[in-house]
This record gives C-alpha cells, structure tokens and sequence, in this order.
C-alpha cells in the first residue's frame, strides 16, 4: 500500500467523524468503483 495525504474541509472533517467513516477505505472503494467505469 501506498500512503497520501489529502486535504479536507472541516465540515467534511466533521461529517466524516459523524458518520464513524474509515476514509482510506472510502477512498479506495471509490477509486476502485472509478477505474471500473473507465474500463469498460
């Protein structure tokens, strides 16, 4: 795995601790789903 860092709002800071959400896995889930569409 590779480490980035990524700059947030702070409304989304606050969103994302609210929801309990893991962004990495958010990320990668999203990136993948991403790279699917392109695929095809």
């Amino acid at each position: 795995m590779k480490r980035k860092t990524i700059t947030i709002r702070e409304d989304q800071d606050e969103w994302i601790e609210d929801q309990h959400l893991n962004l990495s896995s958010f990320v990668r889930e999203k990136l993948d789903e991403l790279i699917e569409e392109r695929e095809d």
